[in-house]
């Protein structure tokens, strides 16, 4: 009997082509069978797991396991609906048993997608496109969301997940309303599938596009939030202010587009006349998460408050 993807890994891995993931979470590690180049993505959340801005809980351990879970739910239920919309890279094999997930996937690098640390106008406009095609894909209208209903919501920042970041607050305004801000953006009519943790690191390079990568935090969502996480990576507060309405008008020309091409019902039009008002109580969101996670996070710049600001003064 030929041996699984995954046992082939176990015989070929080796430290030299290993990188730590995130806060002792697991390795990322490169190896190749007859040619052909892989990457294991091996997770198992520590159970003494520690972390410089707070202070870790069952609660936010149980998480960071679900977010796991989520990522090979994506590639196991979800990836090939992506073919020839966006690029992702291609799944193997998934391996899960007492905690220990390992992702098999294709080696993006093998087919000359590269990562950047900065990125220029373009750069920036063509993950805005790979976002708008992607939310594309799952758009729906109304209260059901079946494509992915059992996601959850999307985001590490979402406050229902994010209980000991709230209490940690300092009292005020944001805290005061973010529940109310909450509600605002779980009852929108639209809502898609978010990709969660969209930074400039999740996505790599190539002459002709873009691949994005890092699937634990999908779920349902605004498609904005998504936007306004790459932004925050992207530019600074300076930047923001000069660009962030560009940067906009580029992803709804981009959705629009992919609901024509999608022959479906739903209007790029009318997504943009819910959506775009939510951008400051997107910042807003976002804000309260790291107000209670970093305080000191150099993403709280004056353009955030501004857009913080803006939302509060209108809940008042």
């Amino acid at each position: 009997m030929q041996p699984t993807l995954y046992e082939q890994f176990l015989r070929n891995r080796s430290r030299n082509q290993s990188s730590e993931l995130w806060n002792g979470c697991g390795t990322l590690e490169k190896f190749s069978v007859g040619g052909q180049c892989y990457v294991a993505k091996v997770t198992q959340v520590p159970k003494d797991l520690q972390h410089s801005s707070i202070k870790q809980t069952r609660f936010s351990l149980n998480r960071k396991v679900k977010s796991y879970e989520k990522e090979q739910m994506f590639y196991q239920y979800c990836a090939d609906a992506l073919i020839g919309v966006c690029n992702v890279p291609k799944m193997f094999e998934l391996y899960d048993e007492r905690g220990l997930f390992v992702t098999l996937l294709e080696d993006y690098e093998a087919t000359g997608f590269r990562n950047k640390n900065s990125a220029c106008t373009e750069d920036i406009l063509k993950v805005i496109e790979w976002l708008a095609n992607f939310h594309a894909t799952w758009l729906e209208s109304g209260q059901e969301h079946s494509k992915f209903k059992q996601f959850g919501a999307g985001n590490y920042w979402h406050l229902k997940t994010r209980p000991d970041e709230y209490k940690k607050m300092s009292d005020g305004l944001l805290k005061q309303n973010a529940h109310i801000i909450d509600d605002v953006l779980s009852s929108t009519n639209f809502k898609t599938m978010i990709h969660g943790d969209a930074k400039l690191a999740n996505f790599a390079f190539n002459s002709k596009g873009v691949i994005g990568y890092d699937f634990q935090h999908v779920g349902v969502g605004v498609g904005l939030s998504d936007v306004m996480l790459l932004l925050t990576t992207v530019l600074d507060s300076q930047g923001l202010e000069a660009r962030a309405e560009l940067m906009l008008d580029a992803y709804f020309r981009a959705l629009t587009t992919q609901l024509i091409k999608n022959r479906g019902k739903l209007n790029g039009k009318q997504v943009e006349s819910e959506w775009r008002p939510l951008w400051p109580i997107i910042w807003a969101d976002f804000h309260r998460f790291l107000a209670g996670w970093k305080p000191e996070h150099p993403k709280i710049n004056d353009y955030m408050k501004a857009q913080s600001n803006h939302t509060l003064i209108k809940r008042r």
